[in-house]
Order: structure tokens, then C-alpha cells, then sequence
């Protein structure tokens, strides 16, 4: 029975994308931005069971620091900005032209600079502002771009979703099977391309480390830092925020990120996937509205040792 709703769930959900990308493919801009008040309306009512999950996430990293009052604030401006952003990408990916016009880039000759080593980039930040839209304009731009990515639950509405990346010419890595993407990846980078890995989610598998965010241990996966140290490969964190306008972004590229040498080769991973997250931190800090791991059990792993008190603690008797 529970698989059954499961999967009446997930063709529920997948047909509204499919008729949501329908109607509004095929709307004037005008009309469209007329009716994006409704859309936007819809996707709030989608995403309010995530609201207690973005709450607690807002506790851990600004409760002492921050108000109630003000993460309200924060948390109002997140779900609007979640919701037309999804709804944006809808009408994007219809209208590609508006990528072009409304997507600018800072930092490109921080990229250029890092590709003619002829290593492959590797560029490396968190789920912020319509990230999606960061490898449509890279793409766009005639970079050739891979995106590591996790697989959705519903293997219709994935082979959907990369066929819409295909078609922009964004090409999809899988992060499963894990020796799969290694090889992937490694094939991406001396082809001299870009590897995208976003760093800002929990990770449970296997190459994790754990690294101080915002004060809490967080598992965090070692990819970017592993790649670099295999192939010479540069790291660039890069991001996707709000710019002026109502449709306008802005991708901000930094400099190449000098990997620091520690004791062993664990301890540089360490180290430098630390670094990484001590950025993603700060941009969280500077526009938290804009990050999308509100909605997300970023601290979800813990550490051996945390782990197996809170297990001692939960077999305890009351």
C-alpha cells in the first residue's frame, strides 16, 4: 500500500512538471509575468512541509546570533526566492535567449585563466539562487560543462531532467555508482572541462569528511579536493546569487583556490575541503535567503563518536 501512494505520489508530481513546462513554454513574456504570481503561489503550498526542516536548519547556524524576528525574515525571502526561481527555470528553459540577457559573469577570467593549464577546472560551491542556471550560461557560453549529480527517486522524471540539460549542453555525471563517477570524472578533467561538484549537503558515503559549518560537524564529500590532488586540476568556488531586476543573475567565479599541503594526504583532503565550506559558510552568512540548503538536513551524518552516543542514549533504558 505504501508503495503504491508512493509511486501515484511521484507521477503526480511528474506530470505537474510535465504540464507546468507546457503551459508556461508557451506563454508571452508579459502574460507569463502576469500569471508567475500564480505559479509561485502553487510551489509555496508544494514546499510548506520543508518549512520545519528550514527552521531548525536557521536555528543551528544563527540562533545565537540572530533573532526569531529576523530569521523569519530570512526564511519568508528564502521560500519566495525557492519558488520563483523554480518557476523561472521553467520559462528559461523554453526561452534560452533570456539566459544571454539576463545572466552575467563575474570572474571569467579567473575560469579562462584556470583553463588554459589544460588540467580541466573544477569548480566547487553550494545550491544558491538559480544555480541551475550557472551551467545553463556556462554552457551557453560554449564551455563545455559536467555537472556531478545524485539520481531522483523517480527514474522517469530523471531521464525528463537530463534530457533538458542535454539539450542545453550540460552533460550529467552520476554520483553512483561511486567508481563509475570517479572514472567519469577523471575523463571530464583531462579532457580539459568542467567538473561542477556542489560541496553544501550532507553526504553519507564512503570519501566523507567531517568539517566544521557553522559551528557543527557537517559530512561533507572530498571530491573536488580528491580530483585536484589526481590530475593538477584548479579548484574554483563559484556561485549563482539574485542580481538587480526581476529575472537578473549574476555567477560570481573566484580565484583559483592554492590547495594547502597538510602533514598526510588525509590531512590535506581535510584541510582543504574545510577551506571550501569556510566559503560556502561565508556566502550563506552575506545572503542567506539565496542558499538552498535551508530545506535540507545538511548536519544529518554525525561523527563515529557522536554517533554512538546518541545510539547508546536512544537503546538507555527511560
Amino acid at each position: 500500500m505504501t508503495e503504491s501512494m508512493t509511486k501515484f505520489q511521484r507521477a503526480v508530481g511528474r506530470n505537474l512538471v510535465y504540464m507546468t513546462r507546457w503551459i508556461v513554454g508557451r506563454l508571452p513574456y508579459p502574460v507569463y509575468r502576469v500569471l508567475a504570481n500564480f505559479f509561485l503561489l502553487f510551489s509555496k503550498l508544494v514546499m510548506y512541509r520543508k518549512r520545519h526542516i528550514a527552521w531548525q536548519n536557521l536555528k543551528c547556524a544563527f540562533g545565537r546570533t540572530k533573532s526569531d524576528a529576523e530569521l523569519k525574515v530570512i526564511a519568508r525571502r528564502y521560500f519566495q526566492n525557492f519558488g520563483k526561481g523554480l518557476v523561472d527555470l521553467i520559462y528559461y528553459a523554453d526561452h534560452q535567449h533570456l539566459t544571454d540577457e539576463n545572466v552575467r559573469i563575474e570572474g571569467k577570467e579567473h575560469l579562462d585563466k584556470a583553463l588554459a593549464q589544460g588540467k580541466g577546472v573544477i569548480l566547487t560551491g553550494g545550491h544558491f539562487g538559480n544555480f541551475i542556471l550557472m551551467y545553463h550560461k556556462l554552457a551557453r557560453m560554449g564551455y563545455k560543462t559536467n555537472v556531478i549529480m545524485r539520481r531522483m527517486r523517480d527514474e522517469a522524471l530523471e531521464q525528463y531532467i537530463t534530457e533538458m540539460r542535454q539539450e542545453i549542453g550540460v552533460r550529467t555525471v552520476y554520483d553512483l555508482p561511486p567508481k563509475k563517477c570517479v572514472v567519469e570524472s577523471l575523463k571530464v578533467l583531462r579532457r580539459n572541462e568542467i567538473l561542477v561538484i556542489l560541496l553544501d549537503q550532507n553526504y553519507g558515503s564512503a570519501g566523507r569528511v567531517f568539517v566544521d559549518f557553522f559551528g557543527r560537524q557537517a559530512a561533507t564529500a572530498s571530491g573536488p579536493v580528491v580530483f585536484s590532488l589526481r590530475t593538477k586540476a584548479p579548484i574554483l568556488p563559484i556561485f549563482c546569487l539574485g542580481d538587480a531586476g526581476d529575472m537578473r543573475h549574476k555567477i560570481v567565479i573566484e580565484p583559483e583556490l592554492e590547495l594547502e599541503t597538510g602533514k598526510d594526504e588525509q590531512d590535506t583532503i581535510e584541510r582543504n575541503v574545510a577551506r571550501i565550506t569556510k566559503i560556502i559558510e561565508s556566502y550563506v552568512v552575506r545572503y542567506p535567503h539565496e542558499w538552498g540548503g535551508w530545506i535540507h538536513k545538511r548536519w544529518k551524518s554525525k561523527p563515529a563518536a557522536e554517533q554512538e552516543i546518541i545510539d547508546r542514549l536512544k537503546e538507555s533504558p527511560r
